[in-house]
């Protein structure tokens, strides 16, 4: 036969076992030997603050206008239900399902099926779930075991992040490796350690110690890896920064770094571009400035709006610069097409276009090679060489030249087909007709 316990508003009790409810107003109970706990058959009950100074057992928990304090132990086998009031757990907390308005307090582990929390709630031990809802802070001291995080405020879990969604209005900080499928968050996210994620949509900022994220990272702000990153697609409304990285497509609207070697798909960045190391890739589009301290090879096509500096060799299928390009040697296999062309060891494609006023160091070498109006080239090898109006050369050999007046060629000029200059052409030696070319340099 079951019974009910009711403690009188404000009184206290000492309750071992109850066979039925337990109904308190603003009061207190314990057990007759310190660290025993108190088991309830039924339902526990509380109105305004209530106390239990040992581990509490029961099959529910109602509260409403008040605090629950328990100073040990909270297990629950079905629900809890606190309106307007907070819970605070000096020891475990375990139970199906958790609604508490204002806040939650646990000092050792939480293990519940699914909680909702209006305000705030801090867990100092271990947490595992199905789904936590907090509408203002989540702070987890150790690793936190949650498969979907929905927080309206601020969320910081100090051990392993490990989950299905992450979902927070405010900012996100994981200390320790986060493994979860997709993260979403209105402000920033900072992960302190090796992130294994797959989608990342931030409004703000994302900071990540390295690690894999196979879906898609869009972010609002900036965003930075400070260890290896393996990446699907990065997309970074202002500037990213990476320390070197395997993966697919970078967009930034600022600029991109990366501080070691990179293999990509794409990068498309509105700014400016600095790599630290060598660089292969399909495809490089930049709107202002690219660098690269090493190698850089493209199957597709380099096109920069400005300066293009590569430390080591060059090589494309295309390369289209509107101003400058720097290289140890430039190889295209298609074309090359710039203002200003500087090398150590030269450039070699199937067609090069130098344009207007433009100046080039080191020899050219390819099947057509056309020199805008006044520019200054060194030395061409090429089937097909047209100089337009007041160009500058060294040395031209080729099996078809074309040039313009007012242009000069200080050294030597070799055909094998044909000639075709204006009167005024300024040759430095008499042009000759040849059988045999001499070969390039490179």
């Amino acid at each position: 036969m079951t019974e009910d316990v009711v403690i009188p508003r404000r009184g206290r009790m000492e309750v071992e076992n109850v066979e039925g409810n337990l109904i308190m107003d603003n009061g207190a109970v314990s057990t007759a030997q310190p660290g025993g706990t108190i088991r309830v058959s039924g339902a526990t009950e509380c109105k305004d603050d209530c106390l239990f100074e040992s581990s509490l057992t029961t099959s529910e928990l109602t509260g409403r206008n008040g605090d629950i304090v328990v100073k040990g132990d909270l297990n629950v086998e079905n629900s809890i239900k606190i309106l307007s009031g907070r819970l605070f757990v000096e020891g475990s907390l375990k139970a199906k399902r958790m609604e508490v308005d204002k806040q939650v307090e646990v000092d050792g582990d939480l293990d519940v099926t699914e909680a909702s929390v209006g305000g705030s709630m801090k867990v100092r031990g271990n947490s595992k779930a199905e789904r936590v809802g907090v509408g203002g802070s989540l702070a987890v001291d150790s690793d936190a075991d949650i498969g979907v995080i929905d927080v309206g405020g601020s969320a910081h879990i100090r051990g392993r992040t490990k989950g299905r969604v992450i979902d927070v209005g405010g900012s996100y900080t994981g200390d320790g490796p986060v493994e979860v499928d997709s993260i979403d968050v209105g402000g920033t996210v900072k992960i302190n350690s090796e992130a294994m994620v797959g989608d990342i949509d931030v409004g703000g900022s994302v900071k990540l110690e390295g690690g894999e994220t196979t879906g898609k990272i869009n972010v609002g702000g900036s965003f930075k890896a400070s260890k290896h990153l393996v990446f699907r697609n990065i997309n970074a409304g202002g500037s990213a920064k990476i320390s070197g990285g395997r993966g697919g497509d970078i967009e930034s609207g600022g600029s991109f770094s990366s501080d070691g070697d990179l293999t990509f798909e794409k990068i498309d960045v509105g700014g400016t571009v600095k790599i630290y190391g060598n660089a292969s890739g399909r495809l490089i589009d930049v709107g202002g400035t690219l660098r690269v301290e090493g190698d850089l090879e493209l199957s597709d096509e380099l096109d920069v709006g400005g300066k293009a500096s590569v430390e080591g060799t060059l090589k494309s299928r295309r390369v289209n610069v509107g101003g400058k390009v720097e290289a140890y040697k430039v190889e295209a296999s298609d074309e090359i097409r710039t203002n200003t062309l500087l090398t150590q060891k030269g450039a070699t494609a199937d067609y090069i276009e130098i344009g207007r006023r433009g100046e080039v160091e080191g020899p050219l070498i390819a099947k057509r090679v056309t020199v805008k109006n006044r520019a200054r080239v060194e030395d061409i090898y090429a089937e097909v060489v047209e100089l337009r109006r007041g160009c500058r050369a060294n040395n031209v050999y080729a099996a078809r030249i074309d040039v313009e007046r007012g242009c000069r060629v200080r050294g030597e000029v070799k055909y094998t087909e044909s000639l075709n200059a204006d009167r005024d052409v300024d040759f430095g030696r008499p042009p000759e007709k040849t059988e045999k070319l001499p070969p390039p340099p490179i």
